[in-house]
């Protein structure tokens, strides 16, 4: 697969929930957008979405909001598609455990979750991970898995946890929340630049504030802010972590022209 990489890259954006006009109004946003999806149907949309969209990398997988006691069947499926476009799509998402939101149904998490992972690391894919109150559990399933490749994102866990993270090779992306959120803000401050994607999680509405793929500049902006360099220093930087983690998911990066 070769993806056109343009001034930005949005590393975790639910494209599947806008409209074909609102997505059509994103080219002129100089921004790559990796489209994850939360089920098997958002998965076969988010496939029709990067056909033909040079600056959509297309990520198949089920978000643990989205599992229950019937999903393995459906999860299964999406390995299925998963493996049958493997030469698009390299990278699984979103997927991952919670048990601050869903509690009751982790369980079903960890088994669709083995599932994914297990895919990940045979098919050599990338991973975008949701880890709400299991930091480091999912670290640890990752790491005793060996998978090469995945991004915590939206990152609000222990301090502590991100010298590992980044010692297993893992990344973290960073959100518009971080200028509300004070947990995500002192993980930018912690964190070191060479471990740091962007993402908008968009359309998530989070504390008032609807996230959207044209967040991603002030994002960098507010890291350079809280990392007291210059911005341009900061897209330098992000851009490359951006190139790097596309190319070890197997994808060829050009320039979006």
């Amino acid at each position: 697969m070769k993806i056109e990489l343009g001034r930005y890259m949005d590393s975790h954006c639910h494209l599947h929930e806008f409209s074909d006009e609102e997505l059509e109004s994103f080219r002129e946003l100089d921004v790559t957008i990796v489209a994850v999806s939360d089920d098997l149907p958002s998965s076969r949309r988010t496939l029709e979405i990067a056909n033909g969209r040079s600056w959509v990398v297309p990520a198949l997988g089920m978000h643990p909001w989205e599992v229950s006691a019937d999903s393995v069947v459906d999860a299964e499926e999406i390995a299925k598609l998963i493996e049958e476009n493997s030469n698009v799509v390299r990278i699984v998402g979103e997927v991952g455990l919670d048990t601050k939101f869903r509690a009751e149904t982790i369980a079903y998490q960890r088994e669709v979750f083995k599932l994914f992972v297990e895919l990940a690391r045979d098919l050599g894919l990338g991973m975008t991970v949701h880890s709400v109150n299991t930091w480091r559990e999912v670290l640890e399933i990752l790491h005793r898995n060996d998978v090469r490749i995945a991004v915590f994102h939206w990152y609000t866990g222990p301090i502590e946890l991100l010298k590992e993270i980044r010692d297993c090779g893992y990344m973290i992306s960073i959100n518009p929340a971080l200028r509300i959120q004070e947990k995500h803000r002192k993980v930018v401050e912690a964190a070191p630049l060479e471990m740091l994607l962007v993402e908008s999680d968009a359309p998530y509405n989070y504390r008032g504030l609807r996230l959207h793929p044209s967040m991603i500049p002030g994002i960098v902006e507010e890291i350079a802010r809280i990392k007291g360099m210059s911005v341009q220093e900061v897209e330098e930087v992000l851009r490359s972590n951006s190139a790097k983690f596309l190319r070890s998911c197997g994808i060829t990066v050009g320039n979006r022209g």
